[in-house]
């Protein structure tokens, strides 16, 4: 019975863990704002593919708050606001993700759950503080195309 479960386990855990590609592709946010997760040799990114329909600021579609004079006239799209993330345990990790809301940047942690990996949770991390958002893959079929 102990073998049987010795085999057993690590199968099981194989079969539902999350494999760094699970991650690559496009994740709508609620809201409507579309992040496209990619990698870059062992780090992985995200950047803005789509802006929600109704943003609550930046109207100009520009990076209007970023505490850098410079940078608050680069567009929003393609911008990366998940960055240095890299894999480990079955998540991404070690990096931070970039709110043009407020123009602040925060530690950040996201992970997929095995049991459904059409959904992503990222979590923003400030002090002993945290904020979690859920987002959903977007199928190649409902891709949106960024307006240019």
């Amino acid at each position: 019975m102990k073998l049987l479960v010795l085999i057993t386990f690590p199968i099981f855990f194989l079969l539902h863990s999350v494999s760094a590609d699970t991650y690559i592709g496009q994740w709508e946010i609620t809201g409507g704002s579309i992040i496209e997760i990619y990698q870059d040799g062992t780090t992985f990114y995200g950047k803005i593919h789509k802006r929600a329909m109704k943003p609550l600021s930046n109207f100009n579609g520009l990076d209007n708050k970023n505490p850098k004079k410079e940078l608050r006239t680069r567009p929003l799209l393609g911008m990366i606001i998940l960055d240095q993330l890299t894999y480990q345990d079955g998540a991404l990790s070690g990096g931070t993700i970039y709110n043009a809301d407020s123009g602040k940047s925060y530690k950040v942690k996201v992970w997929i759950d095995s049991e459904d990996t059409d959904v992503c949770y990222i979590r923003a991390y400030k002090s002993i503080l945290f904020k979690t958002f859920e987002a959903k893959r977007v199928k190649p079929d409902n891709m949106a195309v960024s307006p240019k």
